[in-house]
């Protein structure tokens, strides 16, 4: 920087360092901080995901949640006959979470409602449904 008089740029580093580019852009990324964080750590963001956990944040919009992963065909004909048993915010949910596999971060969008209230409403449809299949004979105690 003193024979320079400025920053040098990353070419003129790397040649400083007798190594090539990409060999900088290497080291640079190794020497990072880095900083551990827990997954399960309940933290705040100011665009509505409060409450929420880092894995809860982090999940693969595209990935399929173990739950929708269970569902057979089957299994979906039989909780679309099931939905007519829960309240219609409730039957929203698990028609739009579990038959048209969207994520419970874009479902609280849909209904305008945060995503702590989507869980919530998400877990009460979950019980209803076990309530019911339990009833029909289709789940044991």
């Amino acid at each position: 920087m003193e024979e320079l008089e400025r920053e040098p740029t990353q070419a003129e580093l790397a040649k400083a360092l007798h190594m090539n580019l990409s060999e900088l852009e290497s080291y640079q990324t190794q020497a990072q901080a880095h900083q551990l964080v827990s997954l399960d750590e309940i933290t705040e963001k100011q665009q509505g995901d409060e409450n929420l956990s880092l894995t809860e944040r982090l999940a693969d919009s595209n990935a399929a949640t173990p739950y929708a992963a269970l569902l057979s065909a089957e299994d979906k004909g039989l909780v679309r006959q099931c939905l007519s048993s829960l309240p219609k915010t409730q039957a929203t949910v698990i028609q739009l979470h579990y038959i048209e596999e969207i994520p419970l971060r874009d479902v609280a969008d849909v209904l305008v409602v945060s995503p702590s209230r989507v869980s919530q409403i998400h877990h009460q449809a979950l019980d209803r449904l076990r309530q019911t299949l339990r009833r029909m004979q289709m789940l044991p105690e």
